[in-house]
């Protein structure tokens, strides 16, 4: 296979022009192509399609007892939203300095560079690194692919550290808030609406709940890097038609936690609070990111992220969930470092674009990790 395939560039525009929308996701395909190129590298692969046209990727180099350095991507994408864009955002168009597409932030990006990586490893040393790839289908919606992956064996991989790829602009970030979505409905009883009095009214009974939620106490004084868990209602219906009283509403919950909350106690917490006339579920439940201060490899990520970047940052911490949680719960509680050449603002957003130098430069901060790579006692 030609080189030219292997530049982080090429390889990020070949990955935006995969449509990978979630829903429906189909990262199948994009999975398979991804595949050649690893075989090309002699690495090990296997394709773990969950459902029909979803898949994960899951990639190795030959079995040793050395533990390995791991490093997690997700292949689906956010819909493209209703606004009109600049460009095709599936053409991997570029302007300047900058790479438009879905997905080119978050974080097709990510994972080019990390194939280009590996790449040039294997040129300059003319071996593969101790490396497991897992690329995973359904982050968007809540880690679903990851939490298949989680329900196979995984004791033949010993993993030392993580890298997971989503958008910091390159900085080198060490951990996340979870997040526990959760799905609210409140019951009535239909009437005439010229006759209220002879129902009961759902939809009251969800706004008195989302009324009462912005003073429940979550007993914590927060992180001293996550901060303070929130709260965030982002939908709310209820009703068929303006005259009649409705007998069903509904609302979700977005809750952003921290360190020290189990999701399940707070969900129970929740549904006491909020009284009997609202039933809560949890949708999606990813538990926060979050790693030693004191980490000797995490220190060593920093120092090779401040050397290619040109830029020292104190410890720092992002505000979206990832795959890292779910994943390196197979593999203990491993560091796990979160890096990636994205733009963190741009994710999810019209005209989503990445910086090309940046996907230079991660190239290249990854390179040097896999270089330096040894296995930390964690």
């Amino acid at each position: 296979m030609k080189n030219e395939i292997f530049d982080p560039i090429r390889l990020t525009q070949l990955m935006v022009r995969a449509q990978t929308v979630n829903p429906p996701g189909n990262e199948l395909e994009l999975a398979r192509t991804i595949q050649l190129l690893l075989d090309s590298l002699g690495l090990q692969t296997f394709i773990h399609e969950f459902e029909p046209g979803r898949a994960n990727l899951v990639a190795y180099d030959s079995a040793g007892p050395e533990p390995r350095l791991c490093f997690t991507g997700h292949l689906d994408t956010v819909p493209f939203g209703g606004a009109a864009w600049r460009c095709d955002p599936t053409s991997g168009h570029i302007d300047g300095d900058r790479l438009f597409g879905r997905g080119a932030s978050d974080m097709k990006s990510g994972i080019a560079a990390f194939i280009a990586a590996l790449k040039r490893y294997r040129d300059r040393h003319e071996a593969l690194p101790r490396v497991l790839l897992v690329l995973t289908a359904g982050e968007e919606t809540g880690c679903d692919g990851a939490k298949r992956l989680a329900e196979l064996d995984w004791s033949m991989h010993r993993v030392g550290a993580m890298i997971v790829g989503e958008p910091t602009g390159n900085q080198c970030a060490i951990g996340h808030k979870g997040a526990l979505w959760i799905d609210a409905q409140s019951f009535g009883r239909t009437a005439h609406g010229a006759m209220p009095e002879l129902g009961e009214n759902a939809i009251y009974h969800a706004a008195d709940a989302v009324q009462r939620l912005r003073t429940f106490d979550f007993r914590t004084p927060g992180d001293p890097l996550l901060g303070k868990p929130s709260f965030n209602v982002g939908t709310i219906s209820g009703g068929l038609n303006v005259n009649s009283v409705p007998d069903r509403a509904s609302f979700s919950i977005d809750v952003r936690t921290v360190g020290g909350l189990d999701h399940a106690t707070l969900l129970d917490d929740l549904g006491v609070y909020l009284g009997n006339k609202v039933t809560l579920r949890a949708r999606v439940d990813v538990p926060p990111l979050l790693n030693a201060m004191d980490n000797a490899w995490l220190r060593q990520a920093r120092d090779i992220v401040a050397t290619v970047s040109g830029v020292s940052t104190n410890q720092t911490t992002v505000a979206y969930f990832s795959d890292g949680p779910v994943l390196r719960g197979l593999f203990g509680d491993v560091p796990a470092a979160i890096i990636g050449p994205g733009e963190p603002s741009c994710a999810h957003q019209t005209d989503e674009w990445v910086s090309v130098e940046r996907i230079l430069q991660c190239t290249e901060i990854y390179e040097r990790l896999l270089s330096e790579w040894y296995a930390p006692d964690v």
